[in-house]
């Protein structure tokens, strides 16, 4: 009976330090969970800006980040930081606009970083078709 009793105070111990610690991690759970890129009826087009948004399950910290970067693919441009989302915690999103610059199959990324540690990525394949020609308010796809 008394060795029943030792077990479960043994165990109640290291599951209150398991926790504990995962409480007090850092950045703990702080992950991109989601990608997309807002194409139009034309698709994606050299010249013409689209939103990329980037779902996230906790802020970033004050001197953390939401970075875009062009991660895949065979064009030209692959590595690219793209720059920096801008963190809206009404809806738990980032957002980023991006003009693209090269045709052809490309990787979008959205990478999560707190102060000196990566925590988490996600990417959306997209396509982009050729060039466009920003009006305002659509893109006109050219030859």
């Amino acid at each position: 009976m008394h060795s029943n009793i030792r077990h479960f105070g043994f165990a109640a111990v290291l599951s209150a330090l398991g926790v504990a610690a995962a409480y007090a991690a850092p950045g703990a759970g702080a992950a991109v969970t989601g990608v997309d890129v807002a194409a139009g009826p034309e698709g994606l087009r050299t010249g013409c800006a689209y939103t990329v948004t980037a779902t996230v399950d906790a802020p970033p910290s004050e001197a953390g980040e939401v970075t875009i970067i062009n991660s895949g693919g065979s064009v030209p441009g692959n590595g690219e930081r793209l720059g920096q989302a801008v963190y809206h915690p009404e809806n738990g999103t980032a957002t980023f606009e991006w003009t693209p610059k090269y045709t052809g199959r490309q990787n979008i990324t959205a990478q999560q970083f707190t102060p000196g540690q990566y925590t988490s990525a996600k990417y959306i394949e997209v396509d982009v078709r050729g060039p466009g020609l920003n009006t305002g308010s659509s893109c006109v796809p050219l030859p």
